[in-house]
């Protein structure tokens, strides 16, 4: 019914047709995960992911995987291609699982949005769709990691998981720091010390790891090509180029300029 594009990320609006639809189980060339927003009676990939309670309105679809959804016909569907480079940055480079979208504050905010922008008749600026992109992309790691923190819920779950979850979460934020983390975790900083003392280092050595960790999957990541090394610190967390390279340097990392060479960028950076 109608197709938006900014920079790597396609939403596409669908009438549904009645027969149901075969996700691929072998990835294209250029391999994109799907997610899948149900609307108007359209239902969700069958087998063991449908028994999930409440019902789900939406779900993520890996390149590789083997799922078929059967539509009601007519029905409408809104579905975003990611392409799982543009993931791999906030997943450690692990390609996501079939994963249901549990209705939600963040998910129902997620399809809204998505949504909107597609409606939205102006093409806007090169930095309006980057800034788009970059949004769409969080939404579907936020929802990955919601789910995930759902299911953990119906199990024991150490405090360091759930400070790497909330990491996660958080360390695009310069702002956001470890007294602030204990506060998420409802905990008191000296009981967030101790547990990560237990496995021998400190909150703060986790929140620096993880943005060096972003922070090196962006600069090796060709679709930011175009963004410069003090961009790429301030997008992952840090607070100059400075800190970025101490990070990196003390994860055992390249330096961003080897990162871009072994990637084959033209030096445009800073």
């Amino acid at each position: 019914m109608s197709t938006r594009r900014f920079r790597s990320i396609v939403v596409t609006h669908h009438q549904t047709p009645q027969a149901p639809w075969r996700w691929p189980s072998s990835p294209p060339p250029s391999p994109h995960a799907a997610v899948v927003f149900a609307t108007d009676g359209a239902s969700l990939p069958t087998g063991p992911t449908t028994t999930i309670r409440p019902a789900p309105i939406g779900c993520v679809l890996p390149s590789d995987a083997a799922e078929t959804v059967s539509w009601t016909s007519g029905a409408e569907a809104l579905v975003l291609w990611v392409p799982e480079l543009l993931l791999s940055e906030f997943t450690d480079g692990i390609r996501p699982p079939t994963t249901p979208l549990v209705s939600s504050p963040l998910t129902v905010g997620f399809r809204t949005f998505a949504h909107s922008v597609l409606r939205h008749n102006d093409e806007g600026s090169s930095m309006s769709r980057y800034a788009v992109e970059r949004l769409l992309a969080e939404m579907t790691f936020g929802s990955l990691v919601e789910q995930q923190s759902v299911e953990a819920e119906r199990r024991p779950s150490s405090l360091i998981e759930r400070a790497r979850t909330v990491i996660l979460m958080r360390r695009e934020d310069a702002g956001f720091s470890t007294s602030q983390l204990a506060a998420e975790l409802h905990v008191s900083p000296r009981q967030l010390q101790r547990a990560f003392a237990a496995i021998g280092e400190t909150p703060g050595d986790l929140l620096r790891r993880m943005r060096a960790e972003l922070a090196e999957s962006m600069l090796r990541n060709p679709l930011y090509a175009s963004l410069t090394v003090d961009e790429v610190s301030q997008f992952s967390g840090f607070t100059s180029s400075l800190q970025m390279r101490r990070a990196l340097h003390a994860a055992g990392v390249p330096t961003p300029t080897e990162l871009r060479r072994a990637m084959g960028t033209p030096k445009t950076v800073t």
